[in-house]
């Protein structure tokens, strides 16, 4: 592991050396940030001090050098004091070095810090392999300008740099072993993976783009497919709504008119049987009329056979008798009878058997409604090699239920970005 920074301190407020020079022409605050750095603990000042040769330092930072070092010498130009300088705070230049620690924006959410920043944290600008650590514009400068700390391998930040680094050997996984599909470092391919089949990881990396690339474009095929779909579900639901609509405009009107028909039906029934019973109560007034008639003459006739019984006239009883023993001249009632049978049974029957019939149409119709619908079921079946981890299938892969521990399943390039669905015709692609 080679030291980030050397001995030799390379930076100060006043005089910088032609590498810091190069990153100041970033921006106007990179400059100001520069040049409130300490040049001994790489930071920003804290209650900075003048010395005598114009130079500035943390007050903590230069008093513990000058207290390990024999003599008193400034860190950067190398002066020597044969006295000790008595040294204040500049507290102008702190409040100049507070200010801009307000004004410098911090870490962002997500980004990784910097590991090399004590007191404000800045965010990294790459991540070195060799060094394990990530490191902002102003630290990684050594990279840049130290020979050796040239040839340490940069990526971009990264918080987990552990899982970049060959656990085994504790080096850089530089190389993929393609026979056991795994990152490797320079010294597995020297023992555990020495006659495999080895290749820079950009090298798998660019080949591994190119069929998530395809792997992309079937998956963007796939999409535009079933926007498609979409578009032509949405275009039949909105031809079969408007076939609904006339069919149940259809329905409405064809049972308004059944309704209409019965109600007609059953006004002219209702008129018929009123007619029948009306004919029947006058004919029953012209036969109770008729017995009265009857009734009154026979009234008459017993209260002359009353008087001739009690008569003494023997010679008239005589002479009338003929006549009053003559049969009466009137009807033979006992087989004249009203109809008030209106044969309400059969009309029932009828009625009846009309209801039956347009029941079991209405049964036929919906079952046919049914069976049409039920010709577009599938037999579904999901894929468990596409399943997430945390998906638990019925042993049949029919049913699917969620669980809160991941399970242990097979590696698979597909796992979690889309669930495959068998079925016995189709296959269907949900995300």
């Amino acid at each position: 592991m080679y030291a980030l920074f050397p001995p030799a301190l390379h930076h100060s407020c006043t005089h910088k050396k032609p590498h810091r020079s190069r990153a100041m022409t970033s921006s106007i605050s990179s400059q100001i940030a520069e040049q409130c750095l300490c040049s001994i603990c790489q930071d920003f000042f804290t209650d900075p001090a003048t010395i005598p040769c114009g130079h500035n330092f943390c007050m903590e930072c230069i008093n513990q050098h000058w207290d390990s070092s024999i003599g008193t010498k400034c860190p950067l130009c190398k002066k020597n004091f044969h006295l000790r300088p008595d040294l204040d705070i500049n507290r102008e230049f702190r409040e100049l070095v507070e200010g801009l620690k307000r004004v410098e924006s911090p870490v962002q959410p997500g980004a990784v810090p910097c590991d090399a920043c004590t007191k404000i944290k800045r965010g990294a600008l790459k991540s070195c392999l060799h060094c394990e650590g990530s490191f902002c514009k102003i630290h990684l400068e050594p990279h840049d300008a130290i020979v050796k700390l040239k040839k340490h391998k940069l990526i971009n930040p990264v918080e987990n740099l552990e899982d970049y680094i060959c656990p085994k050997h504790e080096r850089p996984l530089e190389l993929f072993c393609r026979n056991d599909q795994k990152c490797v470092c320079l010294s597995c391919t020297k023992k555990d993976h020495k006659a495999h089949k080895t290749v820079p990881v950009e090298e798998e990396s660019e080949e591994r783009k190119s069929q998530l690339g395809r792997r992309q474009d079937e998956i963007n095929l796939m999409i535009q497919n079933r926007m498609k779909k979409i578009e032509e579900i949405k275009c039949s639901i909105h031809l079969s709504k408007q076939s609904s609509e006339k069919e149940e405009a259809d329905i409405v009107e064809l049972f308004n008119d059944l309704i209409l028909s019965i109600e007609r039906c059953q006004s002219e029934l209702l008129e018929v049987m009123e007619q029948k019973q009306q004919a029947a109560e006058t004919q029953a007034e012209e036969l109770i009329k008729e017995l009265e008639q009857e009734i009154t003459e026979l009234k008459r006739r017993n209260t002359e056979l009353e008087q001739l019984l009690h008569t003494e006239d023997h010679l008239h009883l005589l002479q009338i008798y003929p006549s009053l023993c003559s049969p009466l001249d009137s009807k033979i009632w006992a087989g004249i009878s009203t109809d008030t049978h209106l044969k309400e049974d059969a009309l029932r029957r009828a009625l009846k058997k009309h209801q039956e019939f347009l029941n079991g149409t209405m049964m036929k119709i919906t079952g046919i409604e049914l069976k049409r619908i039920e010709k577009f079921t599938v037999n579904v079946t999901m894929d468990p090699e596409t399943a997430h981890p945390k998906l638990f299938l019925s042993e049949d892969d029919k049913q699917a239920g969620y669980g809160e521990t991941r399970q242990i399943v097979l590696d698979s390039p597909w796992r979690g970005l889309s669930s495959f669905i068998r079925t016995d015709k189709y296959t269907v692609f949900t995300g």
